[in-house]
């Protein structure tokens, strides 16, 4: 707990380590072991906070305990999360203590009875429960405490709206504060005192330097997951937001289940040549491949509106090799997309979906996660 705090005034490099871009959340998962713990009683919520929060909103990071890992092996662990995994899962290895970093760096976290969700919840991390071993905490202990003060993931509300909640009643929740307080009883001195005593057991004489706190050392790469060539399909809610700007949010179609209520109205994004067939025939949107020398955007398209009946628009990127895209729509229409003022990051996919939803020509502002862009549409 005393490296934790030392930690927070560095929560920002913290953030860019774990490669958090401007605007975008980090929720921590943490999970204990046993049948009662996170991923015992509740893995479906890695698919849950990968399915139903946007993803150029939130990064996901799933901190496991070591008894699970050496439990059942790297390879197993990895095996159960490999599809959450290629859709941009973030598992730090047992070995290392980049938990404690992203504890520092979290906006939110769902926890089990677990020490993570203690000393979460004494940073003042806002979080809910996702499971919990009532029948093996000990009453009256600070765990016990807090798994009656922090909310339990409902089945069926959508989890943003969950976290946006639990933000807003945790902030100055003054009895989540009292638990917290009762992690340590001398903060910022366990080095020094638990120091002493070693010494004083071994009869040495303590080193010269003092025993203070170290700030969280900064975490290293995760190792980064092999991807193919293919983008995974993509539900996009596209929407006007009260300034004029169109806000346009991405959820992993793969992970969908349950209906909470977190898709409005999307349309359904992906890739020409996925090599998943459940998808061919309800794209709405298809990211093509660039036009072979011979081929014209027109004829391009139709090679792909033949292997995808209920396509729509057809989306290439331009051949100048900018981020903006042409698009082919099936009653042969063409219009054309160029990012403006730095939108250039956002890609010729964003660009796509923003053709399918807008009618005409212009200039539309456009907000994915914390990043916004110019596409003059033409």
């Amino acid at each position: 707990m005393d490296d934790l705090r030392a930690g927070l005034p560095f929560r920002a490099e913290y953030r860019a380590a774990l490669g958090l871009t401007p605007g975008r959340k980090l929720l921590v998962l943490t999970s204990t072991w046993g049948p009662h713990s996170l991923l015992g009683a509740n893995m479906d919520l890695v698919r849950r906070a990968l399915a139903e929060l946007p993803h150029d909103e939130y990064r996901v990071l799933a901190a496991v305990h070591p008894n699970i890992w050496y439990g059942h092996s790297g390879w197993q662990v990895r095996a159960w999360l490999a599809p959450y995994l290629r859709a941009g899962l973030l598992l730090p290895a047992p070995e290392t203590d980049t938990w404690k970093a992203a504890l520092v760096a979290a906006d939110a976290f769902i926890g089990d009875h677990g020490s993570l969700t203690l000393y979460a919840a004494a940073l003042g991390v806002p979080g809910l429960l996702g499971a919990f071993g009532d029948d093996v905490v000990a009453a009256g202990s600070p765990m016990a405490r807090l798994g009656a003060a922090l909310p339990r993931v409902a089945p069926d509300v959508p989890l943003g709206r969950q976290l946006r909640r639990a933000a807003a009643a945790q902030a100055d929740d003054e009895r989540l504060a009292a638990i917290g307080g009762l992690v340590t009883s001398r903060p910022t001195r366990a080095a020094e005192l638990l120091r002493r005593l070693y010494y004083e057991r071994l009869e040495l004489d303590e080193p010269a330097w003092p025993a203070v706190p170290r700030p969280v050392a900064l975490p290293l790469p995760l190792p980064a997951e092999r991807y193919g060539p293919v983008p995974p399909p993509m539900f996009v809610d596209v929407r006007p937001e009260p300034d004029g700007t169109l806000g346009l949010r991405r959820h992993v179609a793969e992970f969908q289940g349950a209906v909470t209520g977190h898709l409005a109205d999307p349309h359904l994004v992906v890739a020409e040549g996925d090599p998943d067939g459940r998808w061919a025939g309800a794209a709405d949107v298809v990211l093509g491949r660039a036009p072979g020398p011979r081929e014209t955007y027109r004829s391009a398209a139709e090679r792909v509106f033949a292997a995808h009946g209920g396509c729509w628009l057809v989306a290439f990127p331009d051949r100048e090799g900018g981020a903006g895209c042409v698009a082919v729509t099936r009653d042969g229409g063409v219009l054309g997309g160029r990012w403006e003022e730095g939108g250039a990051a956002l890609g010729f996919g964003v660009a796509a979906s923003v053709l399918y939803a807008v009618a005409g020509s212009g200039v539309v502002s456009v907000r994915v996660g914390g990043a916004v862009g110019v596409l003059r549409v033409g």
